[in-house]
């Protein structure tokens, strides 16, 4: 589904620009930014695009650091834009940050380990030139990803683990009702069910090329998170229904796919 309007060759967006949307009956605004660094040298947007950025976005709960994968070194552009967003915000958003690597297809099987190795090692070096704590960095995940599959050269599904990195690291304001927005899509394994009590409906509804697949460790990492967020869902024997019935009621019934979801994680 596309909300905002894209140009593999051109820049588009030259504001910040507002798009209302809601998903399984979460609303939330997708905030449509310019690019940095991507405009030419002498016409010095840059400030300008970062203010218009300051004035829109109250929170940040979570950054991409997008790079082709197939590249080899840190563009000067990159360097760029990584020093203006450190000094425009506070550098600690970087702890709620994921390095996403584009065009995974594009990197032989021979060479792939030891490439997305040295390239999230590069970016992170970059990243620690600005960061407040050096400890910060180091913990930044990165994913490839491709447009073309499925899977990344070592065969495993990208999807699943872009969904669990992103709940992951995500600041706990946004990550609850990321997860909720997104559970229509998420199927922690074939044979799983919503529980009868929450929105069924909304399971029958799935198409299955949307789905989201989740392996074994990556459902663990969630509930952990979960865990984190929400200590109530650690006591034994306690319903998820009991904990998460009001929410249910205060949004709306389709949030009850989110709450299957999250049962199912304690099941």
């Amino acid at each position: 589904m596309e909300v905002a309007p894209t140009d593999p060759f051109e820049p588009v967006t030259m504001e910040v620009k507002l798009y209302e949307h809601e998903s399984n009956g979460i609303h939330f605004t997708v905030v449509d930014t310019p690019g940095l660094c991507d405009d030419l040298e002498e016409i010095g947007n840059n400030e300008e695009y970062l203010e218009l950025i300051r004035s829109k976005v109250d929170q940040i709960d979570l950054i991409w650091f997008v790079s082709p994968l197939d590249e080899t070194r840190v563009r000067s552009d990159e360097k760029r834009g990584i020093q203006l967003i450190s000094e425009a915000f506070d550098s600690s958003l970087w702890e709620h940050s994921i390095i996403i690597f584009t065009f995974a297809d594009k990197v032989d099987v021979a060479d792939y380990p030891l490439h997305l190795q040295k390239r999230t090692e590069l970016i992170r070096k970059e990243i620690a030139k600005f960061a407040d704590e050096d400890t910060i960095p180091e913990t930044i995940p990165s994913v490839a990803v491709s447009n073309k599959c499925e899977v990344t050269p070592d065969g495993k599904k990208w999807l699943g683990e872009l969904y669990t990195t992103v709940f992951v690291r995500m600041a706990e304001r946004g990550a609850i009702p990321f997860l909720l927005a997104t559970a229509n899509r998420v199927r922690k394994d074939p044979n799983w069910r919503f529980y009868n009590e929450f929105n069924v409906e909304a399971v029958q509804k799935l198409v299955a090329s949307n789905l989201i697949d989740l392996d074994k460790m990556q459902e663990e990492l969630i509930r952990k998170k979960l865990i984190e967020y929400i200590p109530a869902l650690a006591m034994a024997g306690i319903g998820v229904g009991s904990v998460f019935g009001p929410i249910s009621a205060a949004i709306g019934g389709t949030v009850g796919a989110g709450i299957g979801l999250i049962a199912a994680f304690f099941s």
